[in-house]
């Protein structure tokens, strides 16, 4: 989610190679901030070192969820046929399937079944469509 909405709110007006980055630190820096706020609830037991680097292992994949769109975007920049709107669109179409792959494997891991599991992967989906709905509205 974090990369599609950093594709939405600047990747048209960011070269591919910018994007690249700023999709990059952005998950740097969630994952800081969710390292700190697991911390601060004491969810992986308080403010001691071993915590923390269970937080920072724990909370991994937020950052590396930026990387197979920021990899998109840097490999359209090195396609000279490829335009920044194209590469943009290349980024955002990664991000989009992550968010679907990786709310499939939370709802295997949560072992759902049913309507349950039917309206939760409906629901990732939705968030897809909305996500490139946005991307149409705003437009750059």
């Amino acid at each position: 989610m974090l990369a599609a909405t950093v594709v939405v709110s600047a990747g048209d007006l960011r070269t591919p190679a910018a994007l690249a980055v700023l999709l990059l630190v952005s998950g740097v820096v969630f994952w800081i901030a969710h390292v700190y706020a697991a911390t601060v609830a004491g969810r992986h037991g308080g403010w001691h070192v071993g915590s923390i680097r269970a937080g920072m292992r724990h909370e991994w994949p937020v950052a590396f969820a930026a990387v197979p769109p920021a990899i998109a975007a840097a490999v359209c920049g090195l396609v000279p046929v490829v335009s920044v709107t194209d590469g943009a669109w290349a980024a955002l179409l990664v991000a989009i399937g992550e968010q679907q792959l990786w709310g499939y494997a939370a709802v295997g891991n949560a072992k759902l079944s049913g309507a349950a599991l039917t309206g939760t992967v409906l629901l990732n989906v939705v968030m897809g469509v909305i996500i490139v709905a946005l991307k149409f509205a705003v437009g750059h």
